[in-house]
C-alpha cells in the first residue's frame, strides 16, 4: 500500500511539474505573439487598396502598409530608398534615372519590373480612368498631352524603360526633389495586369491582406518582402470604428497600441486632455489646409473684399487653438489694432453698397471632419463680427469658399506653390509663379496653415514616426 502511495505521489507531481511547464510554454506562446502584432483603430468606411487611386489621408494610411514604392522618409525626415537600388539625376534636376533593387518580389512570388512601375503611371494620366491623381504627374514631359489626348501611348517619351530594372523619366521643368515625389502613395505600382482583389491582393510592402469585414481588416507577414529580415511586426490588426470618441478610449484601455493621424484623428473634444498625456507625439507634415475660392461669386470677385477678407484670417489662433499641435502658419502676419479694422471695414461697407451686395450670403463648404467646420466657424466669427455680412456653413457641394487639404508629400517650397496651383487650375503649366503673393492675386486666398499629426503612443512601442508626407508605416515599429 505504501509503495503504491509513493507511486501515485510521483504521478502528481510529475502531472503538476508538465501542466506548469505548459502553462509557462503558453505564457511564452503568448508573450512572443503579442510582441510581434499591432493593434490601432482606424475610421470606418470603404477603403480601396489600389494605390494609384488612393486619394485621401485614411485610404493612404492603409495602402502604405501594403505597398511601397521606390523611396520612403526615413524617421529623420530624409528620403531613404526602398525599392530603389539607385536613384540619379542630371545636372538640370531634367532627367531622372531609377534602377530597381535586384530580385525584388511581389507577395505571390513574382518579379517585379520596371514595367510593373511605368504601367501603373501610364495607366494614371489615362483620362478614361478618371483618376483624381492625374495632374500631379503633369511635371512630366508630355504628360498632359497624353492625359488630354493630343499624343498616343506610342509616341510619350516622358517614361522609358531602358531594360527590366532601369526607368528613365524625364520633366518639363526641373524638379528638384523627385525622390520626395516617388515616395506618395499615388506612385506605387500594382502588378501588370493583375486585379486589386480584396479576395486575392498581391502586394509589395512588408504586409498581406489576411481578412476584410465589417469589423476589422488584417494584414499578415508578406514573407516575399526584400526586407523581411528588418520587418518585426508579424500581424497588423486594424479595427474599423465609427465613432472617434469611442477610438480614443479603445486607448486608454489599451485595447490599442497608438492611436492618432493618420490613421484616426484626436477627437477634438479630446484634445486639451491629450496634450497633457506623456504618450502624446506631435511630427510635422507637408499637409496644408488651404481655402478654395468660387470666383465666379459676386463677393469674389472683387480684388479687394478677397483681400479684406484674407486679412482678417487669423492664422496663429487656428493653428494654436484649433488644432492644439505645433501646426505653422504659412506665413506670419501682424497682429491688427482698431484703426486698421476699423479701415477695412468701412472699405468693404462701401463696396458692398456700390456693388448692390448687401443681401449676398457668403457659403463656406467644409470637408465633412468637425475640425473643418471649427475652422470655418472661427473665420466666420471673424467676418460676421467685423463686416457684417451673412455667412452659412454648409456640407453642399455648391459654395463660395470651400476649406480643403492638399497633400502632395514634398519639401520643396516652389513645388508645393506649383502645385496647389494647378491643382486648382487645372491647365498646362503654361505660368510658373514664383510666390505665394502671385498665385494669390490669380486665384486663392493660399493655405492656413501646415499641419503637424498628433499621435497616442504607449510606451512599450517604439520606432513609430509620421513621415513629412503623412504616412505612418507599421513595419518601421517594435514592439517591447
Amino acid at each position: 500500500m505504501k509503495k503504491f502511495s509513493k507511486i501515485f505521489l510521483i504521478l502528481i507531481a510529475f502531472i503538476l511539474v508538465s501542466c506548469s511547464n505548459s502553462k509557462k510554454e503558453k505564457q511564452n506562446d503568448n508573450s512572443k505573439t503579442s510582441n510581434t502584432e499591432i493593434i490601432t483603430a482606424i475610421k470606418k468606411q470603404d477603403y480601396n487598396f489600389n494605390p494609384k487611386l488612393s486619394n485621401s489621408l485614411n485610404n493612404d494610411s492603409v495602402v502604405s502598409q501594403l505597398f511601397e514604392g521606390l523611396t520612403e522618409y526615413s524617421s529623420h525626415g530624409k528620403v531613404a530608398l526602398n525599392q530603389a537600388e539607385s536613384i540619379e539625376k542630371s545636372q538640370d534636376f531634367k532627367k531622372w534615372t531609377i534602377t530597381l533593387r535586384e530580385n525584388l518580389k511581389w507577395s505571390d512570388g513574382s518579379n517585379i519590373t520596371a514595367e510593373d512601375y511605368v504601367e501603373s503611371w501610364i495607366s494614371i494620366l489615362n483620362k478614361e480612368n478618371n483618376n483624381p491623381n492625374a495632374f500631379k504627374l503633369f511635371f512630366i514631359k508630355d504628360a498632359k498631352k497624353l492625359y488630354d489626348g493630343k499624343i498616343k501611348s506610342n509616341e510619350f517619351k516622358g517614361i522609358t524603360i531602358t531594360d527590366k530594372n532601369t526607368i528613365e523619366v524625364n520633366m518639363e521643368y526641373p524638379v528638384k526633389n523627385f525622390d520626395e515625389i516617388l515616395s506618395n502613395v499615388f506612385m506605387f505600382p500594382t502588378k501588370k495586369d493583375s486585379k486589386i482583389d480584396k479576395e486575392n491582393l498581391i502586394t509589395n510592402s512588408a504586409f498581406k491582406l489576411k481578412s476584410y469585414t465589417d469589423e476589422e481588416i488584417i494584414l499578415e507577414q508578406n514573407e516575399n518582402y526584400w526586407d523581411n529580415v528588418n520587418t518585426k511586426i508579424k500581424k497588423v490588426t486594424l479595427k474599423l470604428v465609427e465613432n472617434e470618441i469611442l477610438a480614443y478610449q479603445l486607448f486608454d484601455l489599451k485595447q490599442i497600441d497608438f492611436f492618432g493621424l493618420p490613421f484616426y484623428e484626436i477627437p477634438y473634444e479630446r484634445r486639451l486632455d491629450s496634450s497633457k498625456k506623456p504618450e502624446l507625439l506631435n511630427f510635422k507634415t507637408n499637409i496644408f489646409e488651404f481655402l478654395k475660392l468660387d470666383t465666379e461669386n459676386k463677393m469674389l470677385q472683387n480684388n479687394t473684399l478677397r483681400k479684406n477678407l484674407e486679412t482678417l484670417i487669423d492664422s496663429k489662433f487656428l493653428a494654436e487653438f484649433i488644432l492644439y499641435n505645433n501646426s505653422e502658419p504659412i506665413f506670419k502676419k501682424e497682429n491688427l489694432v482698431s484703426d486698421q479694422i476699423s479701415k477695412l471695414k468701412n472699405e468693404f461697407d462701401e463696396i458692398l453698397k456700390s456693388s448692390n451686395l448687401q443681401n449676398e450670403i457668403l457659403t463656406l463648404k467644409h470637408n465633412g471632419t468637425k475640425l473643418s467646420e471649427r475652422i470655418l466657424a472661427s473665420l466666420s466669427k471673424e467676418w460676421i463680427d467685423k463686416y457684417r455680412i451673412k455667412v452659412s456653413i454648409t456640407g453642399d457641394s455648391n459654395a463660395s469658399i470651400t476649406h480643403s487639404t492638399f497633400n502632395i508629400g514634398t519639401t520643396d517650397e516652389m513645388d508645393i506653390k506649383y502645385y496647389i496651383n494647378h491643382y486648382l487650375q487645372n491647365d498646362d503649366f503654361s505660368k510658373m509663379y514664383t510666390s505665394i503673393e502671385d498665385i494669390k492675386k490669380d486665384n486663392l486666398i493660399f493655405p492656413l496653415y501646415k499641419r503637424s499629426f498628433s499621435v497616442l503612443v504607449h510606451n512599450n512601442i517604439q520606432g513609430l514616426h509620421v513621415s513629412p508626407n503623412g504616412l505612418l508605416l507599421i513595419k518601421n515599429l517594435l514592439k517591447q
